[in-house]
């Protein structure tokens, strides 16, 4: 679906535009690095050039999914999705091209990180630095969000980045505390209830996570001020808050925590739990002081297919072709929200 051309006036990193983005996955960008750098290179401008014609002016793109690198980084291994078949990485910088090819055609590039995430398979051998701040469950292996070590491996990394390329923004997803099984960080929070404390194990776990995302928010803007640190959690707020411990109320309606939210709002008008308007509007609420912008996540890739999870609205995508059509100018005609973020390039 091309997005209409009508501009609604929004101040984003200081300018006055409408945000139109795509995420760009950590598989598609994989898909773009056989072959060499100068293949890379004309590949990259492709996916640039095709964003263009799709009226997108902002890229998130993933180049840290599982504690991993899509750069050469001092820190962190490279990503195997980023490796050639012979398991060898790039001989180039393939996010320096990313940048330059995106700044080229004047569209923002913002790094896409997982903080917490290093595997989905729970068997996954982490190397014995990290052994003290790492914990396996059934969701996969996770860095402890309890951890002040883990804190500053994820703060190096943003710090690295931010350092070495000239990228517009830090972008973080839904990746948060990944089980509310009690015997997750079960150690951490007998430590701290020892030591006096007295918030409840779900209040706690928020408190490590405001911590990480206050002081991503800090580090991106004291590096470049005008940068801009954005966040896309679940759309479910009350999940947010008990299941992954995310604490979107305050972050929308305190500053110091993100620049931009961008919740993902993946449903259609006629799903029968969360219809798209009445969780707009729950998000409009949340963000009406102005702390932060809000921009639309929308489901991109639902368009034609059945939405198992929509009740009595799962056929609407395959019956109207127009969804995300409409949910485009819903998000630009709205002086409540500041755009919109396609999930992925390739339904695009």
């Amino acid at each position: 679906t091309k997005p209409p051309q009508k501009e609604t006036q929004t101040q984003t990193s200081g300018k006055s535009e409408t945000v139109r983005a795509v995420w760009v996955t950590c598989y598609e960008f994989s898909g773009l690095l056989s072959g060499g750098e100068s293949s890379f290179n004309q590949k990259a401008q492709q996916l640039v050039d095709n964003c263009v014609k799709n009226n997108i002016n902002t890229l998130f793109l993933q180049v840290r999914p599982y504690f991993d690198a899509f750069y050469p980084s001092e820190i962190f291994n490279w990503s195997t999705y980023a490796l050639d078949k012979q398991g060898n990485p790039p001989s180039f910088d393939p996010l320096k091209i990313f940048v330059s090819c995106a700044h080229s055609k004047g569209v923002d590039l913002h790094a896409w990180i997982n903080p917490y995430r290093i595997s989905y398979d729970k068997d996954y051998k982490v190397d014995k630095k990290y052994a003290d701040f790492t914990v396996s469950c059934d969701a996969g292996v996770y860095l402890l969000p309890s951890s002040t070590e883990s804190q500053k491996l994820v703060l190096s990394g943003v710090r690295e980045i931010l350092n070495n390329y000239d990228v517009d923004g830090i972008h973080i997803d839904d990746y948060f505390y990944p089980t509310a099984s009690k015997e997750f960080d079960a150690k951490h929070y007998k430590a701290y209830t020892d030591n006096g404390g007295k918030l409840s194990l779900n209040a706690w776990r928020q408190s490590n996570v405001n911590s990480l995302v206050s002081s991503i928010y800090s580090l991106v803007h004291s590096l470049k001020s005008d940068a801009i640190f954005s966040i896309s959690p679940a759309a479910d707020i009350e999940k947010d808050k008990t299941v992954h411990c995310a604490n979107v109320e305050l972050w929308c309606m305190e500053k110091g925590y993100a620049d931009w939210i961008i919740p993902q709002m993946y449903y259609g008008f006629e799903n029968e739990k969360m219809p798209f308007l009445s969780v707009a509007s729950q998000w409009e609420k949340l963000a009406s002081n102005g702390q932060v912008k809000l921009i639309c996540g929308l489901a991109a890739y639902k368009d034609g297919k059945v939405d198992e999870y929509a009740g009595t609205g799962k056929n609407e995508w395959k019956e109207n072709a127009d969804i995300i059509e409409r949910q485009i100018k819903y998000a630009t005609s709205s002086d409540k929200w500041c755009g919109y973020s396609m999930f992925s390039y390739s339904s695009l």
